[in-house]
């Protein structure tokens, strides 16, 4: 049966701006939202059940984050479709996903769809006869960066990139940038003033454990640094933004024996081996804490994660300086029986907008089909 609301999300006194709102409507389940400004206001995709298996959705909202037309399914293929990445040129709404077919080859792509979601352009990034996953796409003017994972079978995967215009015209050819792990599963990135793209992520490459890379990628050169050290503690999911010429990195690391997030706000030219060492551990509590997103507002650090210390995963919210410095103490944003999964953030209006999803597991537990899970917004101070 599907739902009409999100009737128990709660948010804690003074957490939130405004909010929060319902984005989805699937009745099944959305999960994985990626949230981006567009136009006056913002822009939601997310990956949903609700026709039978994995498409693409999408909704525009105001500036209040509240609905501003219809969800739009993006995808209408017979391959399973998931993790869209959004962002915004102009006009247009730019998705980086991947599909999942019957035989369990995946392919990287990419297209662009305009403001009442019409499609104009697609590409598959990822060629035949090799996998393609977790596409992420970034744009600055007229330029389209995007980077995803890509293997050939008995292959080690690697991270490769490519730049496109907004007309989907190539700008690049693709090309491999860094060696990939097995166990690397998602990508960040962000551009900076000049136009180059950084590309964080994790990879068991020549170390121990999983760590954390950095490309530095431009059109035809590419350097890549390892941030953090070969300690044998998992150091995953990384995620960065950057203004001017100042960056914000967060993961999460085992290091210290749990699952705790970690900041560094440092010129981006800091960015280099040990940049850990000056990291600040955000978290320290009995549960794990993960799935840390960071955005800037100003010279103001927003980072969001979720953690399950209160018997399942709520969002937590913490802001800093503009030199990595605590503005506040850690705020819990939901408080309520679903467990509220994986924000994403950025900076709007002296302030935060968070997506994440709410998901209610089915009777077996977290992969059972008749789980639940419904995609949320809210304004964080």
């Amino acid at each position: 049966m599907r739902a009409a609301a999100l009737a128990l999300v709660v948010l804690s006194a003074g957490a939130v701006a405004n909010g929060p709102h319902q984005v989805s409507n699937s009745g099944f389940g959305a999960y994985e939202a990626s949230l981006t400004p567009f136009r006056d206001g913002f822009a939601v995709a997310w990956y949903d059940t609700r026709d039978g298996h994995p498409e693409i959705y999408a909704r525009l909202l105001n500036q209040e984050g509240r609905p501003a037309g219809p969800e739009r399914r993006l995808t209408r293929g017979t391959a399973d479709a998931y993790e869209p990445d959004v962002a915004a040129a102009g006009d247009r709404l730019v998705v980086g996903w991947y599909e999942r077919d019957s035989n369990g080859h995946y392919r990287a792509l990419l297209g662009a769809w305009t403001k009442d979601q019409r499609v104009l352009w697609t590409h598959q990034l990822s060629p035949g006869g090799r996998n393609g996953k977790n596409t992420v796409v970034r744009t600055r003017g007229d330029d389209i960066f995007c980077a995803w994972l890509e293997d050939a079978p008995g292959s080690d995967p690697e991270v490769r990139a490519q730049w496109f215009d907004v007309r989907g015209e190539t700008r690049s050819a693709p090309r491999a940038i860094a060696p990939a792990g097995r166990a690397t599963w998602n990508l960040n990135a962000a551009l900076d003033d000049r136009g180059r793209a950084w590309v964080a992520f994790d990879a068991k490459a020549g170390t121990r454990s999983d760590e954390l890379f950095l490309a530095r990628v431009d059109r035809t050169d590419t350097q890549v640094v390892r941030l953090t050290g070969d300690d044998g503690k998992a150091s995953k999911y990384p995620d960065i933004a950057i203004r001017g010429e100042r960056a914000a990195v967060t993961w999460f690391d085992e290091r210290d024996g749990n699952q705790e997030v970690y900041l560094v706000v440092a010129p981006t030219g800091d960015l280099r081996e040990g940049a850990d060492t000056r990291a600040r551990r955000v978290t320290d509590t009995p549960g794990e804490s993960i799935g840390a997103y960071v955005a800037w507002n100003g010279d103001r650090v927003g980072l969001a994660w979720c953690d399950n210390t209160a018997g399942q995963h709520e969002i937590y919210f913490e802001s800093f300086d503009g030199e990595g410095r605590p503005l506040e103490p850690p705020r819990r944003v939901t408080n309520n029986p679903t467990q509220s999964l994986i924000p994403a953030i950025r900076g709007t209006r002296g302030g935060f907008a968070l997506v994440w999803n709410e998901f209610t597991p089915g009777p077996a537990g977290g992969h059972d089909p008749r789980g639940r899970s419904e995609i949320a917004f809210a304004f964080v101070r």
